[in-house]
């Protein structure tokens, strides 16, 4: 039967061809990558002179935006490649996997900080916070940079229908919540409150979680398959073409860029040319509803 491969309503339909969406995303990467580097320098700079955990776990919040930058740069490349005899829906949810990746070391990350800081906290006479005007004016520059990137990458992301870069701006929009909440965190220590350094880490590390279980979620029903359209959608859609008598076994899954469907169709044609009109409207009405998609009719007589 006829198939039509085009991409998932939930993204928007890329602008530009395979090969093209390779290049952007990576060329959105990279830039992203300088940009995250300097970041992460300035943030580990006054985390150092300040001698504050919280700050310093800011940077290595930061630090995942650069390391999964590189990861994107290099799975991009393989994510975009052609369906072969091997993988003939594609390597797209190789895109969705980094995601996924991204979320684990996220949460990762969260453990790591709320076990540095229980030991401050049981431990007051590791604490030494030392804030300065410089502290306060490099962190505000970094807030700065950070809603200037999330606002961009967002965009792409959106425009080029890439899980990839729509989970890392989430991430990167934490980042920004973080360093707000820093910064008045920081304000209070500079009164002399640095009982408040670990405690700003613990909020930190709540942030991190909650930026990892966001891509969980939309990366997950991608990988197990689940289904992003139910089949009672589907089956009214179908029915309302004319000539289409009976609708079953309807099945649907996502790779992260397209939705594949499967269904079966009962018709009573007159003959075979007849037949296919019909599958080419159930596919045209398919495509009108749910957005671009790629169907699979098997038909049986009534």
């Amino acid at each position: 039967m006829p198939r039509q491969e085009v991409g998932e309503r939930a993204l928007r339909k890329p602008l530009f061809p395979q090969s093209g969406y390779r290049e952007e995303v990576q060329r959105v990467l990279r830039g992203i990558l300088v940009v995250n580097v300097l970041v992460v320098l300035g943030k580990l700079l006054i985390g150092w002179r300040a001698h504050s955990l919280s700050i310093l776990s800011d940077a290595v919040h930061s630090s995942v935006d650069a390391m999964n930058n590189i990861v994107g740069l290099i799975v991009i490349r393989y994510a975009t490649a052609t369906p072969d005899a091997g993988h003939p829906y594609g390597h797209r949810k190789i895109e969705s996997l980094a995601a996924f990746t991204l979320g684990g070391v996220l949460l990762v990350t969260c453990i790591e900080i709320i076990s540095r800081a229980i030991e401050r906290l049981r431990d007051p006479s590791q604490i030494h916070v030392r804030v300065e005007p410089l502290t306060l004016m490099v962190l505000i520059a970094t807030i700065l940079v950070n809603a200037a990137v999330f606002t961009y990458e967002r965009r792409k992301g959106r425009a080029l229908g890439s899980p990839f870069l729509l989970a890392d701006a989430l991430h990167t929009r934490s980042d920004i919540l973080v360093s707000g909440a820093l910064l008045v965190g920081l304000a209070f220590i500079r009164w002399r409150l640095p009982i408040l350094d670990p405690i700003l880490a613990i909020a930190i590390s709540v942030a991190i979680a909650m930026s990892g279980w966001q891509i969980f979620a939309r990366t997950v029903p991608i990988l197990i398959d689940a289904a992003p359209v139910s089949p009672e959608r589907v089956g009214a859609i179908v029915r309302s073409v004319p000539g289409v008598e009976q609708v079953r076994d309807i099945r649907s899954r996502s790779d992260g860029e397209r939705i594949f469907l499967e269904l079966v169709l009962v018709l009573k044609p007159e003959d075979v040319r007849t037949a296919h009109e019909i599958t080419e409207q159930v596919e045209a009405r398919l495509h009108e509803a749910l957005g671009p998609c790629q169907v699979t009719i098997h038909m049986e007589p009534s």
